[in-house]
């Protein structure tokens, strides 16, 4: 650390914007471990029992409409007057959204996907693993889409956040919200130490960043679900989705911190000197 310490030295002798261009950069580094700490947690913790229940009961519940791209049928409104094959167990769904849609029914979702594929019916409504693996096929992403039906396992929030169920609802928000928590604490705590080499007081301004994190996790929090559902409506991996969205969002996050800590930060620890023997005898 003492070479570290002279580097900081050498910077800040140069000039404030020489300094400035240190300190970014050691804020990049950083900013990499506090990813590190994020990723990390958002890869591990939804294998925690409690929250691996909750994350496959909400993805089993999702229930999908796979359906021709067409505007006119890329919701549950729009099935009126179609043919929809569906599965027997979601006859009711289909009969409670909408009561007009002509609708055949089928033992299982693959046999439901198979008569659409073959022109039988015009969409289909099946479970969230069905319509994945069908729509793997590259030839099907070209001529079919998808969107999820409302579920009981939808997480809404404040009318501003929501995690779909086929992401995981409840426990996609935990995991993710739980993983950018921790990464902006450890943040906070090294980049005060090492970058800033900052004496400002913690009383003022870890309340001030509480504020600032707090605002940018709510952000975070609506973007990331929303990215999330965008990546995996690409047929993008359920976990590459979720790395892909949180990147996106840490990227954010990594620009709008900087600013906001270097004027945080910007006092500098006072230097400890030792007094010399003469100065000690004359006292």
């Amino acid at each position: 650390m003492g070479k570290l310490k002279s580097i900081d030295d050498k910077a800040a002798a140069k000039g404030k914007g020489l300094e400035t261009v240190w300190q970014f950069i050691k804020f990049i580094f950083v900013s990499l471990l506090a990813m590190i700490v994020q990723f990390t947690l958002l890869n591990t913790l939804k294998y925690i029992p409690p929250i691996h229940k909750m994350f496959d009961d909400a993805q089993t519940s999702a229930q999908i409409i796979v359906s021709e791209k067409d505007y006119k049928i890329k919701d549950v409104d729009g099935m009126s007057g179609l043919k929809v094959g569906v599965q027997a167990s979601f006859a009711e769904i289909l009969d409670a959204t909408n009561e007009k849609a002509d609708y055949v029914t089928f033992e299982s979702g693959e046999a439901a996907l198979e008569a659409m594929k073959k022109g039988d019916v015009k969409c289909v409504i099946v479970d969230y693993d069905s319509s994945t693996a069908f729509l793997k096929d590259k030839e099907n992403k070209k001529v079919y889409t998808k969107s999820q039906i409302p579920s009981e396992k939808d997480f809404r929030w404040l009318s501003i956040f929501f995690c779909a169920a086929e992401i995981g609802g409840l426990a996609y928000f935990i995991i993710n919200n739980t993983a950018n928590i921790i990464a902006q604490i450890v943040s906070f705590f090294v980049n005060r130490e090492k970058t800033f080499n900052s004496g400002a007081n913690i009383a003022v301004t870890l309340p001030i960043y509480i504020v600032f994190t707090i605002a940018l996790i709510a952000f975070s929090a609506w973007l990331n679900p929303t990215l999330k559902s965008v990546f995996t409506d690409w047929n993008w991996s359920d976990d590459f989705s979720a790395n892909a969205a949180t990147m996106v969002c840490s990227a954010i996050q990594f620009f709008l911190y900087f600013p906001v800590d270097k004027i945080l930060f910007r006092k500098k620890k006072e230097e400890k000197t030792e007094d010399s023997p003469v100065e000690a005898k004359a006292q």
